[in-house]
């Protein structure tokens, strides 16, 4: 059987070390368990790594473990998916400021993810942003793509690690 292929953006594996919400932190850990328990396909991309790299020294140094320990595959960006940020940009699906959330978008739509898994609902996890993307990737040729909160993918968050 085919598993789930999910894209995490950077901010899901931010939310390692989310010292105000604890139940952010569970729910990481259930949905890093569950990719490297083979439940469900895992992956990044340089994008990731790049904001990563950003982060203080300790935190990039777990997060660059865990992503190796918890076997995630990092997706090539692409002239294909750069052009499809782009577009992203110009139908403001994405503000320009904020244009890495459309290349971490676009990464997945064409590497045939089925779900990107992101914490920003300002620029990525909300209704009027899936609409105006997803109608980007029709008159693009490409497949709609699901923008999923990771709760939505354990479903309530209270998945037992």
């Amino acid at each position: 059987m085919k598993r789930i292929r999910l894209y995490l953006d950077t901010s899901v594996l931010g939310g390692l070390f989310d010292t105000e919400d604890t139940q952010r932190v569970l729910t990481v850990e259930c949905l890093l368990k569950s990719i490297k328990d083979e439940i469900y396909e895992g992956f990044v991309s340089p994008l990731t790594i790049e904001e990563i790299l950003k982060a203080p020294k300790e935190i990039t140094e777990q997060l660059t473990n865990r992503i190796a320990d918890t076997r995630l595959v990092i997706l090539e960006e692409s002239e294909e998916s750069i052009t499809l940020a782009n577009a992203y940009v110009s139908s403001d699906a994405i503000p320009v400021k904020f244009r890495n959330d459309a290349r971490h978008i676009a990464i997945g739509v064409c590497n045939e993810i089925n779900y990107i898994v992101s914490w920003n609902y300002k620029h990525m996890v909300n209704i009027s942003v899936r609409r105006l993307v997803n109608s980007t990737n029709l008159k693009m040729g490409y497949s709609p793509i699901e923008i999923i909160s990771p709760e939505e993918v354990l479903g309530d968050g209270e998945v037992e690690i």
